[in-house]
C-alpha cells in the first residue's frame, strides 16, 4: 500500500476571469473546486496508475468534509486525523496569469501528531509512505520525527519538500527525494549553472542518505541520480496549462512503478508530471500513457 501524508490539505478553489481589476467588482467566468494538498495529489495519481493508496494527514470542518467526499467519489481511501478548525481554502485566480492565495490552515496539536504517529507505527516494510508539502506552524521538525519512526520500522518513504524539511530526513535514507533546481540550489547554498554541477549537488544528497534523487528542471526535463545510474530525461512536447500538481504527479509516477526497470520507472514519472502540466486538472492514465513514448532517457 502507498500511503501519502498531507499535513496541511486544502480545498483548491479555481476562479477564472478574463481580467482582474483591483478595487473593483470582478465577476468570474467559471469556478471549480478540487481536493488539494501535495500528498492528496500524489494519491490521486497513484490511483490513476492502478495502485492502492491511502491518504493520511490532518483535516477538519466543512472543508475537510468536502475533501473526504471528493476522495470517496474517486474511490481513494483515507484515514485523516480530525482536528479543530477548518481545513484551509486556497484560491487560484486564473486570468492571463495565475495568482495564488494560500491560507495558513488550522492549528495542529501534539495530540493530533501523536494520533498520526500511532497510524504509521502500524505499517511494515511492504508499505511505502510519501511525505509532501508544508508542515503545520510550529512543527518544523515533524518530517524528521516521522521519518525516524519509519526508518526504525524498516518502512520505505519518499519526500518532496524544501530545505531543512528535506535535508533533516536524509539520515533516515529516503527512497526518493525530488527537489527542483531552485530548491537544490537552496540546499547546496550556491547557484548551479551546468548539468555537471546539478549532478554533483544531487550526489551530495546521495552521500547524505537518499537512495534516488530526481531533480526537475522545468522545460529542460529532469536529471536522475542514484549510486548506479545517472540519466538526463527529456520533457515530452506539450503546452503548459497548469503547474499545480505537476511535481506531485512526478513523484506518484515514480513510486507507482517501483517494480519496473529503472528507465521505465523514470519515464512514467516524467510522463505523469508532464501530463498534469498539460491539463487543467491532474492527469488521467490515458494522458500519461499517451506521453510515455515521448519521454527520452539517456545516460550522462
Amino acid at each position: 500500500m502507498i500511503y501519502t501524508v498531507t499535513f496541511n490539505p486544502s480545498v483548491d478553489y479555481i476562479v477564472r476571469l478574463s481580467e482582474l481589476e483591483e478595487g473593483e467588482l470582478n465577476r468570474s467566468n467559471q469556478t471549480e473546486k478540487f481536493p488539494g494538498g501535495k500528498g492528496i495529489n500524489v494519491s490521486r495519481i497513484v490511483k490513476e496508475h492502478g495502485k492502492e493508496t491511502l491518504a493520511l494527514g490532518f483535516i477538519g470542518g466543512f472543508t475537510g468534509e468536502f475533501i473526504k467526499d471528493e476522495l470517496n467519489l474517486r474511490s481513494i481511501q483515507h484515514d485523516f486525523v480530525e482536528v479543530e478548525g477548518d481545513t484551509r481554502i486556497n484560491v487560484k485566480l486564473k486570468t492571463s496569469v495565475e495568482t495564488e492565495i494560500n491560507a495558513s490552515g488550522p492549528v495542529i496539536t501534539e495530540e493530533n501528531i501523536q494520533s498520526l504517529i500511532n497510524q504509521i507505527e502500524k505499517l511494515n516494510s511492504d508499505d511505502h509512505v510519501v511525505f509532501a508539502g508544508s508542515v503545520p506552524s510550529g512543527h518544523d521538525a515533524l518530517y524528521a520525527r516521522l521519518a525516524e519512526h519509519l526508518h526504525q520500522q524498516n518502512v520505505p518513504f519518499s519526500i518532496d519538500a524544501e530545505g531543512e524539511k528535506l535535508t533533516s530526513t536524509l539520515k533516515y535514507q529516503p527512497y526518493l527525494v525530488k527537489p527542483n533546481k531552485f530548491e537544490l540550489e537552496g540546499i547546496i547554498g550556491r547557484s548551479l549553472e551546468s548539468v555537471e554541477e546539478v549532478v554533483e549537488a544531487a550526489k551530495y544528497l546521495i552521500e547524505q542518505g537518499a537512495e534516488n534523487v530526481l531533480v526537475t528542471l522545468g522545460k529542460d526535463g529532469a536529471l536522475f541520480i542514484n549510486k548506479e545510474h545517472q540519466f538526463r530525461v527529456s520533457n515530452p512536447g506539450g503546452v503548459l496549462v497548469n503547474s499545480v500538481g505537476a511535481g506531485d504527479s512526478t513523484v506518484a509516477g515514480f513510486i507507482s512503478h517501483e517494480d519496473k526497470d529503472i528507465v521505465e520507472q523514470i519515464k512514467y514519472s516524467i510522463a505523469s508530471g508532464s501530463a498534469t502540466a498539460f491539463n487543467e486538472d491532474l492527469a488521467s492514465i490515458d494522458d500519461i500513457e499517451a506521453l510515455f513514448p515521448n519521454v527520452e532517457v539517456e545516460k550522462i
